[in-house]
């Protein structure tokens, strides 16, 4: 539609200026040659320029489509540090958790045999005072 809009345009513009000029009117031929050299030089622009817009559109669907693989692999790679992150903090808690435990059950024997002494001084002086045998005291568990 451009195309003939533009061939339209040169040929009024073609014929005004002949129309309004002091030579002689061209011949039909010379005319139409000239509408049709003009007409030629609108589809080749317009076919250069329908080309062009093509090659940067698929350029920017290119480089969208880059730019798309690659935000996914930025995208995956994150995700598979995060995983190894959280992978490792979990395996720095289980550890933790041992340790904590190991350190209660050994504060909890400390505490025991603390109180076994206790009882134990506790059963001596009870054993003095009362009169007995103080070895039985070193049996008690």
């Amino acid at each position: 539609m451009k195309t003939k809009t533009v061939a339209l345009a040169l040929l009024l513009t073609t014929l005004g200026v002949a129309g309004c000029s002091d030579q002689k009117e061209e011949p039909k031929e010379e005319v139409m040659a000239e509408m049709e050299k003009a007409g030629e030089a609108t589809a080749d622009t317009y076919e250069d320029a329908k080309e062009k817009a093509a090659d940067s559109w698929d350029k920017t669907k290119d480089a969208t489509s880059d730019a798309y693989e690659e935000g996914k692999d930025m995208a995956s790679d994150a995700y598979e540090d995060g995983k190894d992150m959280a992978s490792d903090a979990y395996e720095d808690g289980k550890e933790m958790g041992s340790d904590m435990m190991d350190k209660g059950a050994e504060k909890s024997e400390e505490l025991k045999d603390a109180a076994s002494e206790k009882m134990r001084e506790a059963c001596i002086e009870m054993k003095k005072k009362m009169g007995g045998d103080v070895s039985e005291c070193d049996t008690q568990d």
